[in-house]
């Protein structure tokens, strides 16, 4: 892949993405998930290419402060940190956590007191920041109560369970990826802001993170 390949999907992104905020259909989301699926494939090389031109591309990552894992030890939950944001016209999605149990008083202060979740520069490759995780779900393993799930992977599952990428029920078959494909549904079937599923607006943020932080590789002289 050369660079003029990368321009070309890089414009193909962000038209995808500009379309997914202006329309918020399902079909606009799942164009855009496709477009984000071809970004997976081409982790290495972008990751390469950044490293030849000196780039740090600065991606952001969001990681649960100490407060916020004291809170939540002990009861199974669902985080979304959505921490960089997904703005979108007469509404901004920043920060959802669901915790399976009532909270106390002196927690719901807490959890107020500590806002909604920031998104902090990392020094991470690309290829480390597509690996790195997102969301944090209960699972079915009582050894191991919660399930990280990365940007790649819930980019692939999106475009391969839900339709984007092959029809739904003819997917590929790769039992590593597919067993995360419940999480995936679950999650699909919280809705939030407009009424649209959370997996959406999770690749709103990965594509405005992702447009904006290679912007600097997109225009870098060949």
């Amino acid at each position: 892949m050369d660079i003029k390949h990368l321009h070309l999907q890089y414009d193909r992104l962000s038209r995808h993405y500009e379309a997914s905020l202006a329309q918020k259909d399902e079909i606009s989301f799942l164009d855009l998930a496709h477009a984000l699926r071809v970004w997976v494939d081409m982790k290495a090389r972008v990751t390469t290419m950044a490293a030849e031109r000196g780039l740090q591309l600065s991606l952001r990552h969001h990681t649960a402060p100490k407060s916020l894992k004291k809170s939540l030890k002990g009861a199974t939950h669902t985080y979304i940190p959505l921490a960089s944001g997904v703005e979108s016209p007469e509404v901004q999605v920043k920060g959802l956590v669901i915790t399976n149990r009532a909270l106390t008083p002196d927690e719901i202060k807490q959890r107020a007191s500590m806002g909604p979740p920031v998104a902090q520069v990392s020094q991470m490759s690309f290829a480390e920041w597509m690996a790195a995780g997102v969301l944090e779900v209960p699972s079915n393993d009582p050894s191991h109560p919660h399930v990280k799930i990365s940007r790649e992977i819930m980019i692939k599952r999106i475009a391969n369970a839900l339709g984007a990428s092959h029809p739904v029920g003819m997917e590929e078959d790769d039992p590593q990826e597919n067993k995360f494909d419940k999480y995936v549904q679950e999650l699909h079937q919280i809705k939030i802001a407009d009424g649209y599923p959370v997996t959406y607006y999770q690749l709103l943020e990965i594509a405005a993170e992702l447009l904006d932080r290679t912007n600097c590789l997109r225009d870098a002289a060949t």
